[in-house]
């Protein structure tokens, strides 16, 4: 893929988890919780229509 010098990759915060196994996934009310090999998790939430990511380790 070829990009411009200064564009954003929007999805280089979940560079952590490409290529990981997905372990389990867990769902809870407006959550979603994956767990990838190497102890890598990504929590998933709704808040007021948006979805939210959050990569642990970031």
């Amino acid at each position: 893929m070829n990009q411009d010098a200064g564009e954003v990759r929007p999805m280089a915060k979940f560079d952590g988890i490409l290529g990981k196994a997905l372990l389990t996934v867990t769902e809870k009310e407006d959550e979603l919780t994956l767990v990838f090999a190497d102890n890598r998790f990504l929590f998933v939430t709704l808040e007021r229509g948006k979805l939210k990511s959050e990569s642990v380790p970031e």
